[in-house]
This record gives C-alpha cells, structure tokens and sequence, in this order.
C-alpha cells in the first residue's frame, strides 16, 4: 500500500539524519566533532561492472566487480568546536608530517606517510543514522574502513554571510545497511 494512502506509513526525509565521527578529536582534546554541524550527507552508492561477450552476432552481458562510490558530507566550520583544527588534526594522525616537521621526526625515529590504519584510527567508523519523526532510528549506513580523501575549509567572501562549511569526501572498501523496525501508533 503507498504511503500516501494511510495515515501510519510515513516516507523518509531528507532531513532527518546523524552523522558521527567519533574519532575526529583534535589533539589537544579539546575539540570534538559535534553530531549536529552536519549538514549534508550523500549516502553511499554502488556501481557494478559488466563484461561484455559476443556470439554469433549478439552480446551479452554479465555483472563484474562492485565498486562502492565516494560520499562527501558538508558539515558547519563552528568556533567551537573549531572545525579547521579538528579536520586538519585528522590529517596529522592519518600519517601526513608538514615538510619542517620531517627533520625532527627523522632524528626522533617517528617518520612515517599517510597511510590506511592510521587514517581509519583517526576517522573512526563513519555512521549515519536515518531517522523517523519521532527520532527512532529507521536504519543505519555504516562505511566500512572510510577514511578522509578530500577536506575543502570552504571559501571566504566579504559580500557573504553564509555559514561557513567544511566539504569531506569519504573513500570506504564497502558500505552496509541495517533497517530498524519501526513501530508506528
């Protein structure tokens, strides 16, 4: 039955959703990533590959490979928490030294690059709940072994007023999706 035809059944909205990042804290811990900068969230998508094989004058098709596509989210730069500290903080843990960082690190032993354990250990496990209207979870997305590919501290303009956001772009091996019963009255 569609859900515009009884009163109980409801659609989702876009705007009813959580985004955590748990482990964007910034090094000195003072600043957190607070669930509710979020501003937009594209949530995960696929795209399957085919292989194509002729015979006698037709082609056929089969599916190949699934390839998980990026998700990008735009969550508010707020004061505080500060939002450059907290993303560039991630970038840090993830591995990255700046150029006059390098020469201590070396003489200290601690030379390393980015690279995928310490960026998953400083994103933490990326989550997005959707919710009802009534603030139940309807289901979870959860992006498996995510890690920050692209941050843009966003731009600024004396002629503007708007927020402020921070654009992330997340890369994840695979995404998984749990449904919650939801109980209407």
């Amino acid at each position: 039955m569609p859900f515009w035809t009884s009163a109980l059944s409801e659609p989702k909205r876009q705007h009813r959703f959580i985004l955590r990042l748990p482990n964007l804290i910034s090094e000195d811990q003072e600043h957190t990533y607070q669930e509710y900068l979020a501003k937009t969230f594209t949530k995960p998508s696929f795209t399957v590959s085919s292989t194509e094989h002729k015979f006698l004058g037709n082609t056929y098709y089969y599916p190949g490979s699934v390839l998980w596509n990026d998700c990008a989210a735009s969550i508010v730069n707020s004061l505080s928490p500060d939002g450059n500290k907290i993303i560039y903080d991630a970038l840090t843990k993830s591995g990255y030294l700046k150029p006059d960082d390098q020469l201590d690190a070396l003489i200290e032993g601690n030379v390393g690059t980015v690279n995928k354990a310490s960026a998953l250990a400083a994103l933490g496990q990326v989550e997005v709940d959707e919710l009802t209207g009534t603030g139940d979870i309807a289901g979870t997305w959860k992006l498996q072994n995510a890690f920050i590919l692209d941050a843009k501290f966003g731009d600024l303009d004396y002629a503007g007023d708007d927020l402020l956001n921070i654009d992330l772009t997340f890369k994840y091996d695979w995404a998984t999706y749990e449904s919650f019963t939801v109980v209407t009255d």
